[in-house]
C-alpha cells in the first residue's frame, strides 16, 4: 500500500513539475492583476482551460494506450501527420521553451539586471541540452526532489501574501471580462497541448512499472491517480497566484509579466528571499524546458527515422533554435504564439471531448475538427 501511494505521488509531482513552467508562473498572476475585484471569476475561467482541459488531455491519451498519434488520427490521416509537428513545434523550440528562458531570466534579472538575456539564454540552453541527454533520470528527479522544493517555496510565498495582504481597494472589473480573461489566458499556458505528450511519457513509465498482465482498464485507473494529484496541485497554486495578482496589483502596475512574481516576492520577503524565488523559477522553467525539448527532439528523430546515435545532434539543434527564438523576449514570443493558439485551440478542445465521449464516428469527428478550425481562421484572418 505504501509503495502504491509513493508511486502515485512521485508521478503526480512529476506531472505538476512538467506542467508548471513559464506560462504557469506568469499568466495566473496576470489574470489576478487584470481582474481585480472579480479575481475569483478570472480563476474559474483559468480553471476550465488551464486545469480541466489539460486533465482531459491527459485522460484521452491514456484511453489511446499512451499514443498521441492514435489520438490525432481521430481527425484523419492529415491531422495525424500535421498536428504532432505543429503542437510540438509550439511547445518546443518555437514557443514554450524560449518562453521558459525569458521567464527564468526575469526571475534572476530582477535582482541582477546586468545579466543579459543572451548570456543567460546561452547558459540555460547548455544546461537544457546536458540534462536532456539523461532523460531516464528526469521523472525521478522531478518527482522526488524538484517539485517538493518548489511546492514548499510557493506555499510559503502564497501564505505570506494572504497573511500580509495590503489594505488597498481592488480595481472594479466586470464579471464577463474577468471570466473571459481567465479563460483565454488558460489557452496561453498551452497545457492542453503539453498534456498530450506528457501523458504519453508518463503512461509509458507507469506501464513499464506495472505487471505485464494488468488489464487496460486497471492501467488507466493507475495512471489517472497521479494525474489527479498533479491537477489538484496546479489548481491550488493557480488560486493562490490569482489572489496575489489581484491584491498586489498596485505594486506590479506597469511591470512586465515575467517580473510580476519576483516583484511580489521582493515586497513580501525582501531581496534575499527574492533570490531564492528566482532560483526556484529558474529550476521550474528548466524542468519544463528539458521535458519539452526532449519530447520534441524525439519526435523529430522519429519523423526523419534518424538512428539513435544522431539524437544528441538533433537535441542540440532543437536547443539552439530555442536559444535564437528566446532573444525575441517574452512579449515578442507572445505576439506570434497568441494568434496561433486562438485559431487552433477550439478545434483541439472539441476533438479531445469527442474522443472521450464518442466511440467511433471518425468522419463526424473530422468534420467537427476541420469545420471549427476553418471558422477560427475565418474569424481571425478574413
Amino acid at each position: 500500500m505504501m509503495h502504491q501511494y509513493k508511486h502515485i505521488f512521485i508521478y503526480g509531482f512529476a506531472i505538476f513539475s512538467m506542467f508548471f513552467g513559464s506560462g504557469n508562473l506568469v499568466f495566473p498572476l496576470e489574470i489576478g492583476r487584470n481582474t481585480g475585484d472579480q479575481w475569483l471569476l478570472g480563476f474559474l475561467g483559468l480553471l476550465l482551460t488551464g486545469i480541466l482541459l489539460p486533465f482531459l488531455g491527459l485522460f484521452v491519451i491514456k484511453l489511446h494506450r499512451g499514443s498521441y498519434n492514435a489520438f490525432f488520427a481521430e481527425a484523419g490521416g492529415l491531422a495525424r501527420l500535421v498536428l504532432p509537428l505543429f503542437t510540438l513545434s509550439l511547445l518546443g523550440s518555437f514557443g514554450v521553451v524560449p518562453r521558459c528562458i525569458t521567464v527564468a531570466h526575469g526571475g534572476i534579472g530582477y535582482l541582477y539586471p546586468q545579466i543579459s538575456l543572451v548570456a543567460f539564454s546561452l547558459v540555460f540552453c547548455s544546461a537544457t541540452f546536458l540534462f536532456g541527454l539523461k532523460e531516464h533520470l528526469m521523472i525521478s528527479i522531478l518527482g522526488k526532489w524538484m517539485t517538493p522544493l518548489l511546492l514548499i517555496s510557493l506555499f510559503i510565498l502564497i501564505s505570506m501574501g494572504i497573511l500580509l495582504v495590503p489594505d488597498v481597494g481592488l480595481s472594479e472589473v466586470k464579471g464577463p471580462f474577468a471570466f473571459t480573461n481567465g479563460f483565454l489566458h488558460g489557452y496561453r499556458t498551452m497545457d492542453l497541448f503539453a498534456a498530450f505528450f506528457f501523458s504519453s511519457l508518463i503512461f509509458k513509465q507507469i506501464q513499464a512499472a506495472m505487471p505485464e498482465d494488468l488489464s487496460h482498464g486497471k492501467m488507466i485507473r493507475a495512471a489517472l491517480k497521479p494525474s489527479l494529484v498533479g491537477s489538484s496541485l496546479l489548481a491550488f497554486i493557480y488560486l493562490g497566484f490569482v489572489f496575489l495578482g489581484a491584491h498586489y496589483q498596485p505594486f506590479t502596475e506597469g511591470v512586465s509579466p515575467e517580473l510580476i512574481l519576483p516583484t511580489i516576492a521582493a515586497h513580501l520577503m525582501g531581496e534575499k528571499a527574492t533570490l531564492l524565488i528566482g532560483i526556484i523559477i529558474v529550476f521550474s522553467c528548466l524542468t519544463t524546458a528539458v521535458a519539452l525539448n526532449n519530447i520534441y527532439a524525439q519526435y523529430v528523430s522519429s519523423l526523419f527515422k534518424a538512428q539513435d546515435r544522431y539524437f544528441p545532434l538533433i537535441l542540440f539543434l532543437t536547443v539552439a533554435t530555442s536559444f535564437l527564438v528566446s532573444l525575441l523576449d517574452f512579449r515578442g514570443i507572445e505576439k506570434f504564439l497568441a494568434p496561433a493558439l486562438e485559431v487552433s485551440y477550439p478545434s483541439l478542445i472539441l476533438l479531445t471531448i469527442l474522443s472521450i465521449s464518442v466511440k467511433g464516428h471518425k468522419i463526424f469527428k473530422m468534420f467537427v475538427f476541420y469545420g471549427v478550425l476553418a471558422l477560427m481562421v475565418y474569424y481571425k484572418y478574413l
